[in-house]
């Protein structure tokens, strides 16, 4: 018999073979597995992506093979992770969780830039293995802190950087990202979970289903938003200030990956949709910098919150303040295209959605306080 693990707690045991299981503690339980249902598919999901060349040379390392599947990478340390507490356990396993947890991470350059150094050091438990994504990353543990650095264009980098900076000029919940300019150029996000919180991605609750004779997928904005709005009306608004970044930023890459929900680790319990992260598929990442929001993000948001009367309430904010964003995201990448059209089009989206007020039906509700 295996179980899954909270910390020491098992919460979920299940059968290796058939995967059959039972929810010992639903409170505690991975929010996939509650909802979802599939355990093996739970543990799929945690592996490293294989199309990463760096992440193969990392399996390599740890004695997998580059085809190892997903099920036998994630358990090669026992399916943990560096954003949440849980982890497999088999019956007869002696270990606790502090045994599992990850404590440092000699294949972080190997991960991150390929530093073939690390081909030479000796296996050891290492969170690349269930380092999602497809960009080439890696984690550091700095001053007791783990963060993320990711290995992307610099025309991503510096979109990361900027959308970052102007979600919280706009007094959004958003992820700590600062560019790492020491040789090669890296940006580099903090763990936001810490030992208080675990992540489970929105694909936890969401799934492409069929509904009146119609196919939704998982990423549709009304699906997320009544499906958040029915857990809590405040996880709704967080939505909704997530998309609203993403309209005016033209972000157009927030799958159910790319955004999710944060619990208590001691009790389960849902505490708030998790700071807005991974917006490097955002403003120079795209082929045209338009004023022209006839198509694309801006547009699909906007008939939605017409459609559903949303309120989008922005703060006062200087077209000056903007321009300094760019300029100071420029400056920290060493970036010298033009920076008036990306300031123009930011400015532009702003407004945009300001204007958008008129279409009120019933204001939507106030979000939670941090």
């Amino acid at each position: 018999m295996l179980y899954v693990m909270s910390g020491d707690k098992p919460v979920v045991e299940f059968d290796g073979n058939t995967y059959e299981y039972n929810i010992l503690d639903k409170a505690l339980a991975p929010l996939y597995i509650t909802n979802q249902g599939n355990i093996r598919r739970w543990i799929e999901e945690r592996a490293v992506d294989p199309t990463r060349a760096n992440s193969r040379a990392v399996k390599s390392v740890q004695g997998l093979s580059k085809n190892a599947s997903d099920y036998v990478t994630a358990m090669k340390v026992d399916a943990a992770t560096i954003t949440d507490n849980y982890w497999i356990k088999d019956s007869k396993d002696a270990r606790c969780y502090q045994d599992v947890m990850f404590q440092k991470n000699d294949f972080f350059s190997l991960a991150l830039a390929r530093d073939n150094q690390a081909l030479n050091k000796k296996a050891s438990r290492t969170p690349e293995l269930t380092n999602i994504g497809q960009q080439e990353k890696g984690w550091r543990l700095e001053l007791g802190d783990w963060w993320l650095y990711k290995n992307e264009p610099t025309r991503e980098i510096v979109s990361e950087y900027i959308t970052c900076l102007v979600g919280k000029a706009l007094g959004y919940d958003m992820a700590d990202y600062f560019i790492e300019n020491n040789g090669p150029l890296f940006i580099k996000s903090r763990c936001f979970t810490g030992r208080a919180y675990n992540l489970h991605h929105i694909d936890s609750i969401v799934a492409d289903h069929t509904e009146d004779d119609t196919f939704i997928t998982d990423d549709d904005y009304g699906y997320n938003y009544r499906t958040l709005y029915e857990i809590s009306p405040q996880l709704a608004c967080q939505y909704i200030d997530i998309c609203a970044l993403d309209a005016i930023c033209e972000n157009f890459d927030r799958h159910t990956k790319n955004y999710g929900i944060l619990t208590e680790r001691e009790t389960g319990k849902i505490v708030k949709l998790a700071p807005n992260y991974d917006n490097n598929n955002s403003l120079l990442a795209n082929t045209n910098l338009s004023l022209d929001r006839n198509c694309g993000v801006m547009k699909m948001f906007l008939n939605f919150i017409e459609k559903e009367g949303i309120a989008i309430n922005l703060p006062n904010i200087s077209q000056d303040n903007i321009k300094d964003i760019v300029k100071h995201a420029y400056s920290e990448a060493s970036y010298f295209q033009d920076q008036i059209d990306l300031a123009a089009m930011i400015i532009n989206g702003i407004d945009l959605l300001a204007n958008h007020a008129k279409f009120l039906a019933t204001p939507s509700p106030t979000p939670a306080a941090g």
